[in-house]
């Protein structure tokens, strides 16, 4: 269901890039932002991670009490996000009340207004998913961005005429699309929690004791995943203040002096393109792992087996080596021709192309961080520390606004992406050093060998896959995209089973593995 969503979610992009410019795709990322920002925060971020713990170990003592507890949480967030909505949507309307002289400010307060009561439903559906996970059930929380990719793809293909013909306009078939889609994902998970025995209603008892620990475990989780969010939309907020548009002109004057903007209208494009192909691997492999891993270490906290959740652990971060290190260097190997095969079409140009593949390279760099970043954060939260996490994301929004506004000088929207690529290096290194201690995970020595054998195979992958590449620059982006991708693959699976890297048998195997 991920691997589905992810290439719906690619189809989707390829039909919003060559509808609507990117300086369009601009202004509607920007309105995305907050319900989407709150999606990472409520559901698919602090509640679940909050949730998930607290709720197996309830289950574990006395599961009428565990589905009574489900039922406070759901209602007491949509509660919380219904006056949140409101309030939001008030904002809204008292912008778009005292008017501006930019039509394109305008058109995000509307986009905004139109998408905001989807942050309601997402994050319901995420804490639905949740709770189906300690089921071990995946598949509908999985199918859900399905659900929205179609949506948006229909909408554009068969609505978007409705608006006229401008695509200043067209671009709301895209907002009501997202709304339409929140109502369906949340019906997608109702027949799955059926077939579980998960009856949840409205409960209005907010004074549990399991209740008070899971808001307070969230509230330090809020304040970590909003830095680590805050972290990501420097990126799009920085871009878009610093982006030369018709309005502003080339240049702007600081202190009396005048400065070329680093970027142009169009850049938050760039970024959002480069970062859904690089969240691909991640999406597929690496939230997909640490999802799988998160109820099963919990488990293992609950019973305070610390050997077992070790075990579990090691065995996880071994697996995101495997699968981290050939994506990062198959993805950087084919930036370019993929960016041209997926997007480069109708409204989206040549010179979009190069500047998403040249932002895709930085954000590669980062792979690894990223993937053992979602990893290690839910090891602290099964033991329902939300502190530590919390602690060093925070040191490190400093460290990424500096970068941010010295690298986006040197190489534009890729040197927002080099920022946090490196900061989340730095995050997961600190983070995982402070785990390695508490938890007493195998010494270094151990780790040597399973991960020599895999950088080396990694780096007879690149050989090939570069080589392929050299001799295939007249054919298409296609022909180039499919035969270095086989290539590849198949280098580095043979190189793995001849150099008996574990993590292949357990893919290949999955049986015999458990």
């Amino acid at each position: 269901m991920t691997l589905g969503s992810r290439i719906l979610g690619l189809l989707r992009d390829m039909v919003c890039a060559g509808y609507f410019p990117t300086a369009i795709w601009h202004y509607f990322t920007m309105a995305f932002t907050l319900p989407n920002l709150f999606r990472r925060l409520f559901g698919e971020g602090a509640l679940s991670a909050a949730l998930i713990p607290v709720y197996t170990e309830q289950r574990q003592k006395d599961p009428a009490a565990a589905g009574k507890l489900a039922g406070s949480v759901l209602t007491l967030l949509a509660l919380i996000l219904a006056g949140l909505t409101l309030l939001g949507e008030g904002i809204l309307f008292g912008i778009g009340a005292a008017g501006s002289a930019n039509p394109k400010t305008t058109l995000i307060v509307h986009l905004a207004a139109i998408m905001l009561p989807y942050m309601i439903l997402i994050c319901l559906v995420a804490a639905l998913g949740g709770l189906l996970q300690v089921h071990r059930h995946f598949a509908a929380p999985a199918a859900a961005p399905i659900v929205l990719n179609v949506f948006i793809i229909a909408a554009i293909l068969g609505l978007r005429g409705w608006f006229g013909p401008d695509p200043w306009r067209q671009i709301r078939v895209v907002a009501w699309a997202v709304l339409a889609a929140g109502f369906a994902q949340l019906l997608l998970q109702v027949p799955a929690l059926r077939r579980r025995g998960i009856h949840l209603r409205p409960r209005f008892v907010f004074n549990e004791p399991a209740l008070k620990r899971i808001a307070y475990l969230m509230g330090p989780m809020l304040i970590g995943l909003s830095a680590m969010q805050l972290n990501t939309y420097l990126d799009f907020l920085i871009a878009y203040f610093l982006s030369a548009t018709e309005q502003s002109g080339p240049y702007f004057t600081l202190l009396g002096r005048t400065i070329a903007y680093p970027v142009r209208e169009g850049s938050v494009s760039h970024l959002y393109y480069a970062q859904r192909l690089y969240q691909l691997p991640l999406g597929i492999f690496g939230i997909a792992l640490a999802t799988a891993i998160f109820p099963e270490l919990s488990r293992a906290a609950g019973r305070q087996a610390k050997e077992t959740f070790a075990r579990i652990l090691a065995e996880g971060i071994r697996m995101v080596c495997f699968l981290a290190l050939p994506a990062t260097v198959g993805l950087i190997l084919i930036r370019r021709p993929l960016v041209s095969l997926l997007f480069e079409r109708g409204q989206f140009t040549d010179g979009d192309s190069r500047q998403v593949s040249a932002t895709l390279l930085f954000y590669c760099l980062g792979i690894t961080a990223y993937f053992l970043q979602h990893l290690i954060v839910r090891a602290y939260y099964s033991y329902q520390d939300s502190l530590t996490p919390v602690r060093i994301a925070v040191r490190v929004i400093g460290l990424n606004l500096v970068l941010n506004l010295t690298f986006i000088w040197i190489w534009g929207t890729g040197g927002l992406a080099l920022s946090t690529a490196l900061c989340a290096a730095v995050q997961t290194a600190i983070l995982l050093r402070r785990l390695r201690r508490r938890f007493d995970l195998p010494p270094t020595q151990r780790w040597r060998g399973p991960l020599a054998r895999i950088a080396l195979a990694t780096a007879l992958m690149t050989a090939a896959g570069w080589s392929v590449l050299g001799l295939l620059r007249s054919q298409s982006p296609g022909v180039q995209v499919t035969v270095c991708l086989a290539a590849c693959g198949l280098v580095y699976a043979g190189c793995c089973r001849l150099l008996g890297v574990e993590q292949l048998g357990l893919l290949l195997h999955r049986r015999q593995a458990k």
